[in-house]
Formats: C-alpha cells, sequence, structure tokens
C-alpha cells in the first residue's frame, strides 16, 4: 500500500512540473527586456544591491561620517528626550552603482534626524548595483539608521 502511494505521489509531482512553453518564454522575455529599458525595478533580483566591502565597510562608514555626530549634537540642543531611535531610508542603487530616490519611510522623529540619515546615503558614494541574469540593473533598498542620544 505505501509503495502504490509512493508512485502515486511522484506521477502527480511529474504531472505538475512541467517546462516553460514557448508561449511563455516569449513573454517571460519580452518583460524582462520592458523592465531593462524602463524605470521599472526588477521584482526579483539574484544578488542585492550593496555597499562596497559590505556590511564591515558600511559600519565603519557610518562610525566615520561626521552626519550622524552632527545631527545627535544638533537633536541634544533641542532637547531630544534620551533613547535610541530608528530611522528607515529607502533608496534606489542604479545600475551604474549611483544612489537615487532617498527618502525616509515609517515613523518620523523630528529633530533632524530624518534629514541626517538621507545625507548619509546620499554622501555614500557608489554602490555595486543589483545583478540580474549577470548584468548589473537597478535595485532598491532599505536600511535602518539607528540614532542613540544620551543625556
Amino acid at each position: 500500500m505505501k509503495r502504490v502511494a509512493m508512485i502515486a505521489v511522484l506521477a502527480v509531482a511529474g504531472l505538475a512540473a512541467s517546462a516553460q512553453s514557448p508561449t511563455e518564454v516569449k513573454n517571460l522575455n519580452a518583460a524582462r527586456a520592458y523592465l531593462a529599458q524602463s524605470d521599472a525595478v526588477y521584482p526579483y533580483v539574484d544578488s542585492a544591491p550593496a555597499f562596497p566591502g559590505g556590511t564591515d565597510k558600511w559600519t565603519a562608514y557610518v562610525l566615520a561620517s561626521p552626519v550622524l555626530t552632527e545631527a545627535l549634537a544638533k537633536a541634544k540642543e533641542q532637547n531630544m528626550p534620551a533613547g535610541v531611535y530608528q530611522v528607515m531610508v529607502r533608496f534606489t542603487v542604479a545600475a551604474n552603482g549611483s544612489v537615487a530616490d532617498v527618502k525616509t519611510v515609517g515613523k518620523a522623529y523630528g529633530y533632524g534626524l530624518e534629514e541626517a540619515a538621507i545625507r548619509l546615503v546620499k554622501e555614500s558614494g557608489k554602490w555595486t548595483p543589483a545583478n540580474i541574469e549577470g548584468e548589473n540593473s537597478k535595485g532598491t533598498l532599505q536600511l535602518p539608521i539607528r540614532f542613540a542620544v544620551i543625556r
């Protein structure tokens, strides 16, 4: 009985798995061509955009940048309550690695934190672009920028 059930499962799995038809391949290629020549961002990527050198280099850049230090000093001057604040920044990395469409999303705290997070990303230089099927492509990232206000 187990053997019959296993054969039935394999037969159903074999029917469910089928190759793409020529029409499906043609439609897929047409969609890829459209996305490649438009301002649209691919809904999937083989590798996402990244800061050159990875997370360690990004952390070093953030810690060395005067942008956050200046923003924290201004926030303290404005009597921002002590705490840890996370500003989410969404931006696009073009196929040539340039950063564009930088904006904050989610909760706004004020005190200049959103502006500082945007400036930090805009001044970060060229990024490694997304890769789709072996070609550089536009991709979108969303990064948290954390501010610690200590009194």
